[in-house]
């Protein structure tokens, strides 16, 4: 397996070296994180080597069998981890733009893509039409994944969304939940339907990586004291 990294080469720069910190600290494992960086399991201990040399601290404990984070490891990777992220992105569309290739904007949402989304899109594509707009549609049960992840730039999702690095902007719509039934379900004769009665039958499950507080809003294992759904 070749020792250089396809984009980083064998001279990394900083950003390499924080690179292969990332990943080993998210695998705890040179031999996995060697395969995702394509590089041998010997030059990442190298290179982690290096740019501990550069904090002037063990970052890792290494053995034969397994790696360690240090106590300075969790909070070193926790600020490097969304930095590094914003830094990928802004290389990404330098080299994008250098190469007369339109920027991008990648994002996600969930269910699907109604009117106002539409509309906003359309008039993004007016403002910028220098800039290439992907979308991709998120599972319902997992609105945050991919944005934390950085494989896309914003999430058009449900609220509520209270986590520390996603910065929540303009709301699209504001709509009640609706229960949909055929007509000729007993439901479909009631003008409003209790959340109590919603037990008795089965609904779409919400499952997936949702934060406990999300999935409490929209999926709640149990009925709040007092509530209704139309």
């Amino acid at each position: 397996m070749s020792d250089a990294h396809p984009c980083l080469g064998r001279t990394p720069s900083l950003e390499g070296l924080v690179t292969r910190r990332i990943v080993l600290a998210e695998e705890l494992h040179l031999g996995r994180a060697g395969e995702r960086l394509l590089v041998s399991q010997s030059r990442v201990s190298q290179l982690v080597s290096a740019f501990e040399r550069r904090i002037g601290a063990r970052l890792v404990e290494r053995t034969s069998r397994r790696v360690e984070l240090t106590p300075l490891g969790p909070d070193l990777y926790a600020s490097l981890e969304p930095a590094h992220r914003a830094l990928v992105t802004v290389l990404d569309d330098a080299r994008l733009r250098a190469r007369g290739t339109p920027r991008r904007l990648r994002a996600g949402f969930q269910g699907a893509i109604y009117p106002a989304l539409a509309a906003v899109l359309a008039q993004l594509a007016r403002d910028d039409p220098e800039r290439a707009v992907s979308t991709n549609e998120l599972p319902l049960g997992d609105p945050c994944t991919q944005v934390l992840a950085g494989s896309i730039d914003a999430a058009i999702v449900l609220l509520p969304v209270d986590e520390p690095e996603p910065v929540t902007g303009a709301v699209f719509s504001r709509r009640p939940p609706v229960l949909a039934v055929s007509t000729s379900h007993p439901f479909a004769a009631l003008d409003t339907i209790s959340v109590e009665r919603l037990a008795e039958i089965t609904t779409v499950p919400v499952t997936g990586a949702a934060p406990r507080y999300w999935l409490d809003v929209h999926a709640p294992t149990t009925p709040p004291e007092a509530g209704r759904s139309r």
